[in-house]
């Protein structure tokens, strides 16, 4: 009966934690959805504004708006941000300003982007709100060094994008970014080589943070550091026709781990 009582109790815990991925994963895909469409009608009302009666003078409104929008974005980005620090110091729940905080980032975001990049903004934002979808379902449902592959894949792609579309004004931006993205790579094969000399785990603040599973692929995440430095590299040695080819070889290679780490889950 002892046993009895175990199975059922532990089948029980995993169909809860399973119910609460799922309603996670839910709300990641319900906000993408609500951010995608305000984004499309961003693009059709102040990108590509026609001569139909009130579209110019809306899209100039808005224009003139956004500063103001940046402000009152910015200004409630961080007053969610502390409400949700000193409700969770105070052991309060801070479900509504987390809620909160993630609204008005998003919206800041959007302002910032939009309003400095115009055009080429909003269709980086349309393409960057479903990828970030696709990572919260690769966080939820696999291996932590699989999403770390993920993001990994993702910043070399926004790479390579970058380097295809940036000239002009925007060639700082795009060096910024490299310096950057070379930083995040050279971090992660640092932190990697850490946990894998510890079991995993990070220590943070004296605290020990279990980040990955004992029997991680380290080797993966160092692959994926090495395929993307060199995709990069190469992409500002070839040109940007050949950044055009490897992006598809960048998403081929992220193809790759997924059929691999799926196949692992099983």
């Amino acid at each position: 009966m002892d046993k009895e009582k175990r199975a059922a109790e532990k089948r029980a815990a995993r169909s809860h934690k399973e119910d609460v991925i799922l309603n996670r994963v839910l709300i990641w895909f319900g906000a993408a959805v609500v951010v995608e469409l305000v984004l499309l009608l961003l693009n059709r009302y102040y990108i590509n504004i026609t001569t139909a009666p009130g579209e110019i003078e809306f899209a100039g409104a808005l224009l003139k708006a956004w500063p103001a929008i940046i402000g009152v974005t910015a200004v409630g980005t961080v007053v969610c941000l502390l409400w949700a620090i000193f409700s969770a110091k105070n052991g309060k729940r801070a479900t509504l300003p987390g809620i909160l905080f993630g609204v008005f980032l998003t919206a800041l975001v959007i302002s910032v982007i939009t309003y400095r990049f115009y055009g080429t903004g909003v269709q980086f934002l349309c393409g960057a709100v479903p990828a970030a979808a696709v990572l919260a379902l690769v966080y939820y449902l696999y291996q932590h060094e699989f999403f770390v592959i993920t993001v990994l894949s993702a910043l070399g792609l926004l790479g390579l994008w970058l380097f295809r579309r940036a000239g002009g004004a925007h060639q700082p931006l795009l060096y910024a970014y490299l310096v950057v993205l070379a930083v995040i790579l050279v971090a992660a094969v640092l932190l990697c080589r850490s946990m894998s000399a510890h079991g995993g785990s990070l220590t943070l603040g004296g605290k020990k943070l279990q980040v990955f599973a004992h029997n991680a692929s380290y080797g993966m995440v160092y692959l994926t550091c090495a395929v993307v430095a060199v995709a990069v590299v190469a992409a500002l040695v070839l040109g940007t026709s050949a950044a055009y080819y490897l992006i598809f070889a960048l998403v081929a290679w992220l193809f790759i781990m997924a059929v691999y780490y799926t196949v692992k889950l099983m």
